[in-house]
């Protein structure tokens, strides 16, 4: 499935070919057919993932006290382990989008394979072919609401 991804230590934003999420409890599996661009918040990480390293740290004090933190605990080499792998990582971009579910993990209750669905949650409701997103961040599209309609939820 195709994926919009950001390398946070270059900044460049791609789609990208990735293995389509697995449905766990408590979540359910979305075929997007709409998500939300935000001009703010996903602008902000854009320009973020494009400053040089120490733009980045000025810019996200929290994870340099998170940082640090790690380098007092467990050592230099893992804290450089870690802060690479995670500038390394694509990042997907996306929060909000609305779709049709696909399938549905135990311990869902009240959401249908077939459902018209809007989704949440930075970490789930991706600019993405298909979401894994938990429940509680999933609700039902009224008769007569679009989908492009519906992924402003947020």
């Amino acid at each position: 499935m195709r994926q919009v991804l950001q390398n946070y230590r270059t900044g460049e934003v791609k789609v990208d070919d990735v293995p389509a999420p697995a449905l766990r409890s408590g979540t359910v599996l979305v075929a997007n057919r709409f998500s939300l661009i935000s001009a703010g918040t996903e602008r902000m990480k854009i320009e973020t993932g494009k400053m040089s390293l120490l733009g980045k740290a000025r810019a996200r004090p929290d994870l340099v006290k998170k940082v640090l933190k790690t380098l007092r605990t467990e050592g230099i080499g893992a804290t450089y382990r870690k802060v690479s792998a995670r500038l390394e990582a694509p990042s997907p971009l996306g929060y909000s989008c609305a779709g049709e579910v696909i399938a549905v993990g135990s311990e869902v209750e009240g959401i249908q394979v077939g459902d018209r669905v809007a989704c949440a949650g930075a970490e789930h409701a991706h600019h993405a072919e298909i979401v894994c997103v938990p429940q509680n961040l999933v609700v039902p599209i009224p008769d007569g609401v679009p989908y492009e309609h519906a992924a402003f939820t947020t």
